[in-house]
């Protein structure tokens, strides 16, 4: 199910930019390799009489170029099963979703799941709770543990909490399944803050990774004020992180439940219709929302989906794909090839230790944009030649979300300085992503230690090692 709505830190590597001067400081990067490996998208193999089946060997091949190795789906159809093993033998990992439907019971559910990898290992490396039991459990009037889930939203949320419960014990009495990765419930509704329908605590006991949908599209759980052409800024802007950064709402409002345990999101992104996100904005948001959450500490974002469903562009649901419908790419298709291309670390897989990098970034903002903490920066390593990778970008919405259609924005390039205490690094190389989401790449010199560059709302890399 898809919505448009839904300071916290994680342990990425980052930076705070500064619109004053500021002195290096040592930066631990993160991996390239688990950056990639954060990367996620969900897919729909069961639905037979669209592009997923009709088309599927195509849709496979698009799935395999893009780099991503991570997949989000059901079992609950014997097609989802062969699909999710012939990808697995490719090394394309599941995410399943766990509902009554697949299995009848948890213990059900965990022998289909342990069979599925028994004939190919690793098929599938995690499961999820029940899907948004406030929307689907009740609409279904599924029941469990005594619950009904038809008497009301909230007695179908208890009902999948019982069965979620169930599932994590099933699935650790097992050798074969007692290291695949349990995320929890993610749930459907938008809640105002302290509403949550699962208390506290809750299931912190019973999960890996917690879970929650924050699709992107505003936040009015927020202090309005007008910034960049948008009256209210962080109500109506509809950028990645409108949610989870200065006012982490979503982080508030979902995460309570597992207490401290990490987050997942298995649902994340925005539509391409009509009255939703323009593709040029999905092409900058999308590569920019993996690397913020994962800056936030997200483990896994699936971005929702591969495909879009349909072709009808009024229809909000048949838009969401990083592929339109006919498999032509859309610009944030091509943007996060292009993003795991360049950031490709093959020994990276392998355990090692990233490294630390002493710089600092100083914003110089034009007129009108005085928030210089809204450029974002990411600090990664990669394993295979030892290169640092540093990810900055200008996170700014590029549209005003209170029009529809939406009315979109133009920003002025964003003046900063790189500022590294080494003389290790004579030169940089600059990946700079365009508006279809293809790359550019420059070699620069630092002036003295200082690298000056202009930042946009699209992706910059820098590359920084002694050889380029």
């Amino acid at each position: 199910m898809r919505r448009g709505l839904l300071s916290y830190l994680g342990g990425a590597a980052l930076v705070v930019a500064t619109a004053s001067p500021s002195l290096a400081q040592p930066v631990k990067a993160a991996s390239a390799e688990a950056f990639i490996d954060s990367i996620g998208v969900c897919a729909h193999w069961g639905y037979g009489d669209r592009v997923y089946g009709t088309r599927y060997a195509e849709v496979k091949q698009k799935l395999v170029e893009s780099g991503i190795r991570h997949v989000r789906d059901g079992i609950s159809r014997p097609v989802e099963v062969e699909r999710i093993k012939e990808l697995g033998k490719i090394g394309i990992r599941h995410c399943v979703v766990a509902e009554p439907d697949a299995g009848g019971t948890p213990e059900g559910f965990r022998d289909l799941v342990a069979a599925i990898n028994k004939a190919v290992p690793e098929a599938i490396d995690a499961v999820e709770g029940p899907n948004e039991p406030d929307f689907f459990w009740h609409s279904g009037k599924k029941q469990y543990g005594g619950k009904n889930g038809g008497s009301s939203p909230e007695e179908a949320v208890q009902a999948a909490v019982l069965y979620h419960k169930d599932l994590y014990r099933a699935f650790r009495a097992k050798p074969e399944t007692a290291k695949i990765t349990v995320l929890g419930i993610a749930l459907g509704k938008t809640y105002e803050p302290g509403k949550n329908p699962i208390p506290a605590g809750e299931l912190a006991d019973f999960v890996d990774w917690g879970n929650f949908h924050p699709y992107m599209g505003g936040n009015p759980f927020s202090f309005p004020f007008a910034y960049a052409g948008i009256g209210k800024y962080v109500w109506h802007g509809t950028n990645p992180s409108q949610n989870i950064d200065e006012f982490p709402y979503a982080f508030e409002t979902y995460q309570p439940p597992y207490n401290k345990k990490p987050m997942a999101s298995t649902e994340c992104g925005a539509a391409t219709d009509t009255n939703g996100t323009s593709e040029q904005a999905h092409g900058k948001y999308i590569p920019r929302m993996f690397l913020e959450y994962f800056r936030k500490g997200i483990k896994r974002a699936y971005s929702y989906e591969l495909v879009d469903e349909g072709t009808n562009s009024g229809n909000r649901e048949d838009r969401f794909g990083l592929l339109r419908n006919d498999l032509s790419e859309k610009p944030a298709f091509v943007a996060v090839k292009n993003l795991i291309r360049v950031l490709g670390d093959p020994q990276g897989k392998k355990p090692w230790t990233p490294g630390t990098l002493n710089y600092s970034v100083k914003v110089t903002p034009p007129p009108g944009y005085d928030r210089p903490q809204y450029v974002h920066s990411l600090l990664l390593q990669r394993k295979t030649d030892g290169a640092f990778y540093l990810a900055i970008w200008h996170e700014i919405s590029a549209e005003d979300g209170s029009t529809q259609p939406r009315r979109q924005l133009t920003h002025p390039p964003i003046p900063i300085a790189v500022s590294i205490n080494s003389s290790v690094y004579p030169a940089a190389r600059i990946f700079e992503w365009n508006d279809d989401g293809t790359v550019k790449e420059r070699r620069t010199k630092f002036d003295g230690n200082t690298l000056r560059i202009a930042v946009t709302d699209r992706v910059t890399l820098v590359k920084i090692a002694p050889k380029l």
